[in-house]
Parts: C-alpha cells; structure tokens; sequence
C-alpha cells in the first residue's frame, strides 16, 4: 500500500525529530526502529536513527515493476536506418540466445546504493571505509560524495547489505537477477537498446562524461528511464545476483531464472563511466571474479525487493 502523504513516526528518542515516509506507516516505521534496536543494541542512538532511515529511505525508492513475458537477450537492430536487415544490437557474443522469459512482479531499486548508505553500513558492521589514503587527501573529496554510487570490492558484501536492508524492513530484498535487471532496464522487455529516459545515450545529456572527466556523478544526476530508474545505463557498473556462464541462454527456464547454480564468475550489468555506448547496452552481459583485489570506485549495486 503507498500512501499519498508522508507519514510521519515517532522519533528514535526524546528530542528527535521524527522520521517520514512517502510509502511506510508509523507502525511500519516503529517495527523497523525495533529491529534495528535488537540486531544492533550496542549502537549510538545517534546511529541507530541513521540505520533506521536508511532503511525506510531504501524502501521508499523501491520501483514497482509489473511482470510479463519479453524475448531476452540479443533483439537486433535496423543495419541502417530504415533497413529491414537487422544487425547485431551488442558487441558480446554470449548474449545473442534470444529466449523467452517469464518473470512475476518485483520492485527495483530507483537508484544505485549510495557511498553514504554502504559507508554507514559497514561501520555499523565494524569495518573500516574503502580507501582511507584517499579520503585523508583534501585534492581527492570529491571521489566520497555520500551521494555518489558506493565504491565497493565483493559480490558478497553487497548481497550481504541488501539481505540486511530486507531484515531491518522485513520484506524480501536481495540483489536484483539477470533477468529482472534486463527486463526493467528495457521498460519491462521492449526492444530499448540503452536505459535512458528516451532510449538514446548521449554523453551530458543522459549519461556522464560530458566534461571530458570521466568520473561517477550523484545517483539522481540525469533523467530516469520510463519506469523510473536512474542510471541503468553508465554511471556505475552493477553487480547481480546470478552466477555467470556463457552457455546459460542456452539453458536457462523460462520462469523467473535465477543464473547457474555455480560459477566462477558474477555478472555484471550497465556500462560504468569508463565504457562507450557499446557497452552499454541493455543487453550487454559482463562479469567478474566475485571476490577483487582492488577498490572498485565504478562498480556499483542496487537492491531489489522479490
């Protein structure tokens, strides 16, 4: 149920101002409070407050994305303008199984998890922050705007944040799979080669870089695509759910497939700042080991609720 006018819940202790929400009622709100209190009692109320509007502000931006029936994977694109020959759409090969796909309703992050929100979430696990030479140097604050995509280093550690999120809220959130991302980033399984608000990729416009300075922006920075969701398309890359296999169009069932059981690898979806427009297709399958050795300043994540 979502509400037409923010409600607001009582705050964390006496003095606060409360805590508002465009889609959870007081009740809602205070559930969450306490769970926060009994997972984590040791915590400043200081930061029990911020655990709790996360997690509300994390829900309150979940899209909803009706399910349906699409052809997924590659869908082909006019040779020239006009043609009637069709062209390969991407530049991968491993996607080109175009495969019927069946997925029931969910909901899809309206924005990549912010630096903000996974900093505090691993301060509250007791971790450090990624990269803390950087962040000591005045000439690098700009790369740890809170609201730039979080930096982020294993696949399990985003799992683990968004299994974390559903705890606290109660609901079912996780990492989006293969299939739900390319299904909402084509605006529910239309032939729509880049995620943007008009299906075009023009660097500046809908997408960063214009500048010459290739670098993440803020999470809202350029327009949504037609269901709602930010930067599906550059921006940061994004981990998903699934095991990868190259072969795994070719095997995959058509309801809701969740990847392959093992893997090596983790697919990757959406082009980061660095990539061109070829690679940044909806369709564009990419991966990665789970586990990196190195900071991963442009690869990025946002949750899913199923």
């Amino acid at each position: 149920m979502r509400y037409a006018i923010p409600l607001i819940a009582a705050g964390l202790m006496a003095g606060c101002s409360p805590i508002a929400s465009e889609t959870l009622s007081n009740t809602d709100i205070e559930a969450i409070m306490d769970r926060v209190e009994n997972n984590h009692p040791d915590l400043p109320s200081s930061q029990k407050r911020a655990v709790t509007e996360l997690v509300v502000r994390a829900i309150d931006t979940m899209v909803f994305v009706e399910g349906g029936t699409f052809m997924m994977g590659e869908f082909g694109v006019p040779c020239e303008p006009g043609s009637e020959e069709t062209c390969h759409a991407d530049i991968w090969p491993d996607n080109d199984v175009l495969h019927e796909v069946t997925l029931d309703d969910f909901y899809l992050s309206k924005y990549e998890t912010t630096l903000g929100d996974f900093d505090l979430y691993r301060a509250v696990m007791g971790k450090a922050p990624y990269a803390p030479e950087l962040r000591s140097r005045e000439d690098r604050q700009h790369l740890f705007e809170p609201n730039l995509p979080a930096w982020t280093k294993e696949w399990q550690e985003v799992k683990d944040y968004c299994l974390w999120v559903g705890e606290l809220a109660n609901r079912s959130v996780d990492l989006p799979t293969e299939a739900q991302w390319e299904y909402a980033a084509r605006n529910r399984g239309e032939n729509v080669l880049f995620a943007t608000n008009n299906g075009q990729w023009v660097r500046g416009v809908n997408s960063p870089g214009d500048d010459g300075i290739m670098k993440t922006v803020p999470v809202d920075s350029y327009p949504p695509n037609p269901l709602g969701i930010h930067h599906l398309t550059s921006n940061s890359a994004e981990w998903i759910n699934d095991w990868y296999s190259d072969t795994y169009y070719q095997e995959s069932p058509s309801s809701n497939p969740q990847g392959p059981e093992t893997g090596e690898t983790k697919v990757i979806r959406s082009g980061g700042f660095r990539t061109s427009d070829s690679a940044s297709t909806t369709i564009l399958r990419d991966n990665i080991p789970p586990t990196e050795s190195s900071y991963l300043m442009d690869q990025g994540f946002r949750c899913a609720q199923h």
